[in-house]
């Protein structure tokens, strides 16, 4: 089934990538690329990294009547008043950004698109390391343990071009936190028993002689000889 969705993104990505997008006009106009060149080689490195959910990300926008259009800032699509399935405020989905719209300033979009860059970065750089649901588990899995702007991406990205407060760096430790940390050790007890009792069941095999068995049957042996 991960295989089939994979194929389903790239399918999709590629066919979007033949027909002509649309380039994005925010309030206060286009914004000036910052990329150094059209054939940048780290720029077509993530978006090859992250193809196969990117074209994911354009597949839902496409669904939930989004407007797709193109980024010249950062060469990566926008879908404008997408729904976000997660509730965030915009979210990123590989080469592509989904959000309900930018009601910011000038200055405050050239560095919103800054941040969701670095994104995209993130997203390939996982993707390369462990797979196309890397950065989302990742995110997800310290996020529960570090949310808003305490979480390891948001602050690599830069919590001010994200629009975040600064409000602390340690963990959240609350009842659904501990509850998971609890599981996570039962879980690792279970496994370590069970470990040790394949361990002890290997040294001594079913259906071995109990000790001194053999020498039960050798007496009896000897008694019947001797009769």
């Amino acid at each position: 089934m991960g295989l089939v969705i994979i194929a389903v993104g790239a399918a999709w990505r590629l066919a979007v990538a033949t027909e002509h997008t649309p380039a994005c006009s925010p309030p206060g106009g286009a914004q000036a690329a910052t990329r150094s060149g059209p054939f940048e080689v780290s720029l077509l490195a993530q978006q090859a990294a992250t193809w196969p959910e990117t074209g994911l990300g354009l597949l839902y926008s496409r669904a939930s009547d989004a407007r797709i259009c193109l980024s010249r800032a950062a060469d990566y699509y926008v879908a404008v008043h997408a729904r976000n399935p997660t509730g965030a405020r915009a979210l990123n989905l590989g080469d592509i950004l989904l959000t309900p719209g930018f009601n910011v300033s000038r200055q405050q979009l050239r560095t919103l698109i800054g941040h969701e860059a670095r994104h995209r970065a993130q997203w390939a750089v996982l993707t390369v390391i462990a797979g196309p649901l890397a950065f989302p588990v990742a995110y997800g899995i310290d996020d529960f343990f570090f949310p808003g702007a305490r979480n390891h991406f948001e602050r690599l990205a830069g919590l001010k071009a994200g629009g975040y407060a600064h409000v602390g760096t340690g963990p959240v430790l609350g009842p659904a936190q501990l509850a998971a940390l609890g599981t996570l050790a039962a879980i690792i007890a279970a496994a370590l028993l069970a470990a040790r009792h394949r361990r002890a069941s290997a040294r001594s095999p079913g259906g071995a002689d109990p000790p001194g068995a053999g020498t039960d049957r050798s007496m009896t042996g000897g008694l019947t000889r001797d009769e």
